[in-house]
């Protein structure tokens, strides 16, 4: 090798290795002509750049948007430089598992959420995801069937993991699911129970679930088919899930529909400020401060855990299935409370 040829691979190592410090310097924020010549002179000497510094610079950066793809944008007004897209640059690839969790991120700090450093958590992912190839950041917008989200409590430790790969390999690809389940009915018998699975989530107190649209279950409990269940990941039986080779519609049926309707005391809605537990409730306001409220919802077992936190201040009139299950949780707690009936009845 000519000392010519050593000469010009010094020279274009040097001008990479340039053109490469000028990405790092503005993928941590946008820089003015001289902030980006200062950066590149303090890091490889003074002689990085010739006495024309910005000619040289202006090359750099034009070499960076044709060979690579870069996006560089230079704001007028503040004579800054903004890295937009690294283009080829990106060289960020991740193992889905990564992007699981950079979703997971995403989702429990979402846009406009109050939790602490929301603000610094959006800003962070936003990077990450520059950072990234563009079918990598594809794969992090695709909308995915498992959604993680931070919760308090709950022991994922009790999840079955070959459960859980079983479960997501029927989510993925579209087919129905078989398993035994120990349900808070159930005693030390699971039941076997044949569903359409479509995602996976965990709730804001830290248990996962299974969101199907149920369609047997032997012995039935009552369970309607068509019905959307939310079945507790820890109470699917380890070793007993099937993925079947039926393939779900193409898309997912809607469940059995009810009219919820209930009275709540003026303790309770006198001000009028009453939260809308489900979506698009009714309300009917009452001189003595009390209100009547409608609703539709899919799940009576949600609905019924739902209308119990207003205790004594929520008379449910409809319908018969969910007073019914209203009667049932009263009067189990007040055989747990040793009452016989009802505070002031006899």
């Amino acid at each position: 090798m000519t000392a010519h040829s050593r000469g010009n691979r010094r020279s274009s190592l040097h001008t990479f290795s340039r053109r490469l410090l000028i990405i790092r310097a503005l993928l941590r924020e946008p820089l003015d002509r001289e902030q980006v010549i200062a950066v590149v002179r303090r890091e490889l000497g003074e002689e990085a750049y010739p006495e024309q510094a910005t000619i040289a610079l202006k090359h750099d950066l034009d070499a960076l948007k044709s060979e690579y793809g870069c996006v560089i944008r230079h704001t007028r007004g503040t004579g800054r430089y903004e890295l937009r897209d690294l283009g080829q640059l990106a060289l960020l690839d991740l193992p889905d598992t990564c992007l699981e969790a950079l979703a997971f991120i995403d989702s429990s700090f979402p846009d406009g959420a109050t939790v602490p450093a929301t603000v610094a958590i959006r800003a962070l992912l936003k990077r990450i995801e520059q950072l990234l190839p563009e079918e990598r950041r594809a794969a992090l917008r695709a909308p995915s069937p498992v959604q993680l989200q931070l919760g308090a409590g709950g022991d994922v430790s009790r999840i079955d993991q070959a459960m859980l790969r079983n479960a997501r390999r029927a989510i993925t690809s579209r087919r129905q699911l078989r398993f035994a389940y120990l349900s808070s009915y159930d005693t030390d018998t699971p039941r076997i129970h044949t569903v359409e699975p479509y995602r996976i989530f965990f709730s804001d107190v830290g248990h996962g679930y299974l969101d199907c649209t149920h369609l047997t279950a032997v012995p039935s409990r009552g369970e309607q088919p068509g019905q959307w269940i939310n079945y507790r990941l820890d109470r699917i039986v380890a070793n007993t899930v099937t993925v079947l080779n039926q393939v779900l519609p193409p898309t997912r049926r809607q469940p059995p529909s009810h009219t919820v309707s209930y009275t709540l005391s003026p303790r309770v809605a006198r001000h009028r400020n009453v939260a809308h537990i489900f979506p698009h409730s009714r309300f009917t306001w009452h001189d003595d401060g009390s209100a009547s409220v409608t609703a539709t919802v899919t799940d009576l077992w949600q609905a019924r855990l739902a209308l119990m936190r207003y205790a004594g201040a929520c008379t449910v009139t409809g319908p018969p299935q969910l007073v019914a299950m209203m009667r049932e949780a009263v009067a189990e707690m007040m055989t747990i409370y040793g009452l016989a009936a009802a505070p002031g009845d006899g």
